[in-house]
């Protein structure tokens, strides 16, 4: 049996405590390792670095709710509160028509109807029916361009009460006001005085309208005729016959219908026209258009 300290033992010869036996108790120990080697540092404890950022995660975590939840009375950051999207300012003042709290009485000032406009009332003398003669510059004494309480005041006088009264409105061209205009028509039976209103409130009387479409047999205006003696219900033929003297024409009006033109022989002039039947009886005599003269 071999010996451990034989030559293959590769520690065999080493004595590693060799440098201490000649020491005598006197002398000091020498040093394990160099002197300049920084002391290392101890070791990090797991558990403590776990606890640390658990409580970094808690942090970021409050620090996240509060950002998203935000304030209680800001939902919106730079929006309106809760409060302030149900109750409108103290200060909002009646005329603000965004207002939808504004009481019924305070929301119709901002609008006038037609209806509150000041009636026509009767005024002058009272003109015969048989004197109103309708004619290119007006009706009998009462002319075109006139102030329309005083034009419609002496034919209320004349005629009595209107049976309607539009207000002021928006033409759309029927009446033979310009288009977006603002026009007021006035109505006895087959009779319509035409009124222009211009931007300054002005109230001009700028024409009529005799037509049967319009009803009212049993009025007065029903018996109106012109100068010269015609009156709705007549014939073309008897049209032609009044008017020899005059250029008198028929056309195709794309709202109206066949209608009839009465133009002055001398300078071609629109004097008269209107709407005819179908068995070329003329339904009705119009002055020439507003539009353009007022």
């Amino acid at each position: 049996m071999t010996d451990r300290s034989d030559t293959n033992d590769p520690f065999s010869g080493i004595q590693p405590y060799e440098e201490l036996s000649r020491l005598s108790g006197d002398e000091p120990l020498p040093p394990l390792e160099d002197p300049g080697t920084p002391p290392a540092m101890p070791p990090r404890s797991p558990l403590l670095t776990g606890l640390v950022l658990g409580l970094l995660l808690v942090v970021v975590s409050i620090a996240l709710f509060q950002l998203l939840s935000g304030d209680d009375g800001d939902t919106t950051a730079g929006g309106p509160t809760p409060t302030d999207q149900t109750t409108p300012p103290s200060d909002t003042t009646p005329d603000d028509s965004s207002d939808t709290t504004l009481a019924p009485d305070d929301s119709s000032a901002t609008t006038v109807a037609p209806s509150t406009a000041p009636p026509y009332v009767a005024s002058g003398e009272p003109v015969p029916v048989a004197e109103l003669l309708l004619a290119v510059d007006g009706v009998g004494p009462i002319k075109f361009g006139e102030p329309a309480a005083a034009a419609i005041g002496r034919l209320i006088a004349s005629l009595g009460e209107p049976d309607n009264d539009t207000g002021p409105q928006v033409s759309t061209g029927a009446w033979g006001v310009c288009e977006n205009d603002t026009e007021r028509i006035v109505q006895w039976g087959p009779f319509a005085a035409i009124v222009v209103i211009d931007p300054d409130g002005t109230e001009t009387f700028a024409g009529y309208r005799l037509d049967f479409s319009l009803g009212g047999f049993s009025s007065e205006a029903a018996d109106l005729e012109t100068l010269s003696g015609l009156a709705a219900g007549a014939s073309l033929r008897q049209l032609e016959q009044i008017y020899a003297d005059f250029d008198v024409q028929t056309a195709d009006d794309p709202e109206i219908g066949p209608v009839w033109l009465l133009n002055s022989t001398n300078t071609g002039n629109l004097l008269l026209w209107g709407p005819l039947t179908a068995d070329d009886t003329v339904r009705g005599i119009y002055a020439p258009d507003a539009c353009g003269r007022f």
